[in-house]
């Protein structure tokens, strides 16, 4: 079974997200991506919504989203391990 491709609005969706998501934590005023889109904001939730289903966005299910605030989780987002430093003897 083939996936269907992204509609116009999934996919500039998903690449704005991608975009901006690392300048607020992974926080994005879906408003932003109205006015980048030029479509409302109930469509531009549902398309978020149909990507993380799809598993190509991954919404943090802790946080509390709001109808205009989500946010997203972000691999580079995962805390770095630091190198072991530790002297060798």
């Amino acid at each position: 079974m083939s996936e269907t491709p992204l509609s116009p609005l999934e996919d500039a969706v998903l690449r704005n997200v991608l975009a901006m998501a690392g300048e607020g934590d992974g926080w994005l005023d879906l408003t932003r991506l109205c006015s980048m889109t030029g479509r409302m904001l109930p469509d531009v939730r549902e398309a978020v919504h149909r990507l993380a289903r799809r598993r190509l966005l991954f919404l943090d299910e802790k946080a509390a989203h709001t109808p205009r605030w989500m946010r997203f989780l972000l691999p580079e987002a995962a805390p770095a391990r630091a190198p072991d430093r530790t002297p060798v003897v």
